[in-house]
């Protein structure tokens, strides 16, 4: 992943972190450290190396400080932040799970409010293959609740997600971007229901989808929060 510039205009960052680039740039090496080191092999030093290595810089980032918990006003913000504006890249965290590009356990994935909607543009790595040349269909869930999950954010509204129904309708490609595109179709009373497909970012805007989603998100509204 190439580095993010946390001042830069387009991105939509809820809570900033002053090491943003460098934590985003050290997660990145990670990753790429994961997806080699399931796709390829080498010696038994070599591996030792890393065991020793990884367990040493682990212990001294936690003798290095407390946890960070996360921020207890995440949900309260959605009724009294602006929405990002349309064509931004929208994060919550530099290290959200699945999305973050300072979290090494994420996939690649640019996250933008797209009009009304929300769009993706994720590639799945070598950690997480499972048929040859497709993706987990797991990882692909994780991706799919995450990008509705920023639809809320989009909407600016406080929301869990109580169902998710997906069919998986062709395989997800290994090492080429594919698109996520989730909007929402009815809002009534605290439900919110919403539609999500994902295509090769390849094929023409009328293929096939791959895969196709629907969800019902439960919003908690700013009285309850309070």
């Amino acid at each position: 992943m190439s580095k993010r510039d946390a001042a830069r205009g387009d991105l939509h960052l809820i809570y900033p972190d002053p090491q943003f680039a460098e934590r985003s740039t050290a997660a990145g090496a990670l990753r790429r450290l994961a997806h080699a080191f399931v796709r390829h092999r080498t010696d038994s030093g070599t591996l030792a190396e890393i065991a020793a290595w990884a367990d040493a810089t682990a212990q001294q980032l936690e003798a290095g400080s407390p946890p960070v918990p996360r921020p207890e006003d995440y949900f309260a913000r959605r009724y009294v932040d602006p929405p990002p504006p349309d064509g931004a890249e929208v994060m919550a965290f530099g290290d959200r799970a699945f999305s973050g590009p300072a979290n090494p356990t994420a996939m690649e994935v640019d996250m933008r409010r797209h009009g009304d909607g929300v769009r993706a543009t994720a590639t799945f790595g070598a950690a997480f293959e499972s048929a040859p040349g497709r993706v987990h269909g797991g990882a692909v869930c994780a991706v799919v609740d995450d990008v509705l999950g920023y639809l809320m954010v989009c909407l600016g509204i406080a929301a869990y997600t109580a169902r998710l129904e997906i069919d998986y309708r062709g395989g997800v490609p290994i090492d080429e971007p594919v698109i996520f595109d989730g909007r929402e179709t009815r809002r009534e009373g605290r439900k919110s229901s919403v539609e999500l497909t994902v295509r090769a970012a390849a094929a023409p805007p009328d293929s096939a989808a791959l895969i196709e989603a629907a969800g019902l998100f439960v919003i908690v509204t700013a009285d309850q929060l309070a």
